[in-house]
């Protein structure tokens, strides 16, 4: 499954709160052998908040980023597309988000049911 930029905020912050707290629980109730992607835009929006990549480093260890290539460039503008055409839009880093997920074929994990509940054949799990 791949993970957006608000659920690593969240899984970041800790247990503090509920968002927080059900973060946290969702990881602990995947299976020990489940795979966890982030796409590189996602990876880019969570380090922008630290000083250091490595300060942002130990909260990534579990994902596996995943590039950014031409499948997913493709399939961004099929979401902007779309959206469009309904007269939504989400911005590009969530287009490209969600495109990752559609390329890969992965459900994605994200409270932005706002922007994410409008893309298209997008598998969202919500934490």
């Amino acid at each position: 499954m791949l993970f957006d930029t608000n659920f690593l905020i969240a899984y970041q912050r800790g247990t503090k709160d509920v968002p927080r707290r059900r973060a946290h629980e969702f990881l602990a109730s995947q299976p020990k052998d489940a795979a966890f992607y982030i796409s590189r835009i996602a990876w880019m929006e969570f380090v922008a908040g630290f000083e250091t990549s490595a300060a942002a480093l130990p909260y990534l260890h579990k994902f596996t980023v995943i590039e950014v290539d031409g499948l997913i460039w493709w399939d961004a503008s099929r979401v902007v597309r779309a959206l469009g055409l309904r007269w939504k839009k989400i911005g590009a880093a969530d287009s490209i988000i969600a495109a990752t997920a559609l390329a890969y074929g992965l459900p994605l994990v994200s409270n932005n049911a706002r922007h994410f509940g409008e893309v298209p054949r997008l598998d969202l799990r919500q934490y």
